[in-house]
């Protein structure tokens, strides 16, 4: 691996691997979670010096001077999807478990890839409930907080409801399969090992934050219909781009995609890896037949008004965790409910209940109010109980 020519010829110029050398050094990567050391220094060093705004937002066609800009990619892309494939092929596939194949038609997932520059309940977490309760099939994947963010991760969440992160294979296909609901923790090393770099090697900002969303090890088949929610360095449209690329590749089958980054407010700053009921909206990438539309989303569109930012953050004093179970018993009403039935009514969009978002919105609102979702928590608990 020459590892050299990734830092200085693309890294330090924020310049994007092609999908050949990012597959390459995302093989490499994974020498080094098998304990190759050089590997894995070298590796995140790589991996954290790629992920960086200028990089993603490259456009190929601006550095046309550029001697070698014909050998360039158009946009990072390729970078992301070469990592992530060689994560589906020499990580998941080749792994203890392999791919989740539960007997169902379909599942969603709603991860999102963190950087949220405000605080807000566990949003992807209580709106994949919704959904579940509704009988819309969900595998959801994610990981705990970094380590310098607090609990504040998907997984802490789970866990803090009494479901078990590390239940074997067979009993998560059990429970998509009886209850419309699984969970796959991103550091068990039974479905992939990438994930160890950050969180208990590095434990620092790199591409793993992409990667790790993407590479939900629910097998490809199943997984036609999603939502990730995109970090603040990268343009909602590339991380949808990225998908075309592995589709065309056969390495993923996603059918119907949303790829979405909420703001606080109409200059596009402080922004969420979900959608936003604020008055900066969401901007959507949709993969819809193959092609990609772009749009931005508001409040209005679910038929409410939108609101300050600081409405929907947990109140001083109370845990991101304690809010969003309190939100889940419906403990808690107003704008921070209100932006989990908007995240929600996607769910029901990509499950064709609805192609109007107020109509997918009131038909969370009646599931939530229904006291549907916390109960689906409690089965599902039940079933995956956590493990003293």
């Amino acid at each position: 691996m020459d590892i050299r020519h990734i830092l200085k010829d693309h890294a330090y110029q924020n310049i994007p691997l092609t999908y050949y050398e990012a597959f390459e050094l995302g093989v490499y990567a994974l020498e080094g979670c098998k304990g190759n050391s050089l590997a894995q220094i070298q590796s995140i060093a790589a991996l954290c010096a790629l992920h960086g705004k200028a990089t993603y937002e490259w456009q190929e066609f601006d550095h046309a001077s550029s001697w070698h800009s014909h050998s360039l990619p158009k946009t990072a892309a390729e970078q992301i999807a070469g990592i992530c494939a060689a994560i589906f092929e020499h990580d998941i596939a080749l792994s203890e478990f392999g791919f989740l194949n539960p007997r169902v038609p379909y599942a969603m997932d709603n991860c999102g890839m963190g950087g949220d520059l405000i605080v807000t309940a566990n949003v992807s977490t209580i709106s994949a409930f919704i959904a579940a309760a509704a009988g819309i099939p969900i595998c959801k994947h994610g990981s705990p907080a970094n380590a310098d963010a607090g609990k504040h991760g998907s997984s802490d969440f789970i866990s803090m409801l009494g479901i078990d992160l590390f239940a074997h294979k067979n009993d998560t296909e059990r429970c998509v399969e009886t209850e419309g609901f699984g969970y796959t923790e991103a550091l068990d090393v039974r479905y992939k090992r990438i994930h160890l770099q950050t969180h208990e090697v590095a434990r620092l900002p790199h591409m793993n934050d992409i990667i790790g969303p993407i590479t939900n090890p629910l097998a490809p088949h199943l997984l036609t219909r999603r939502i990730v929610g995109v970090n603040h360095l990268i343009p909602v449209n590339v991380v949808a781009q990225a998908y075309l690329i592995l589709n065309s590749r056969g390495v993923t089958q996603l059918e119907h995609g949303l790829f979405v980054r909420g703001f606080a407010d109409r200059e596009s700053c402080r922004g969420m890896d979900e959608v936003s009921i604020c008055p900066g909206g969401t901007q959507v990438a949709e993969i819809i037949d193959g092609e990609i539309k772009n749009y931005t989303i508001f409040a209005e569109d679910f038929g409410i008004k939108p609101v300050d930012a600081a409405l929907i953050s947990p109140p001083s004093g109370i845990s991101k965790g304690e809010f969003s179970l309190a939100i889940l018993k419906q403990e808690v009403s107003g704008p921070a409910v209100e932006m989990v039935l908007a995240n929600a009514a996607l769910l029901f969009y990509l499950a064709d209940f609805s192609r109007d978002m107020r109509s997918c919105y009131n038909r969370a609102k009646e599931v939530y109010l229904s006291g549907a979702p916390y109960q689906k928590v409690l089965a599902v608990s039940k079933m995956l109980p956590k493990k003293s």
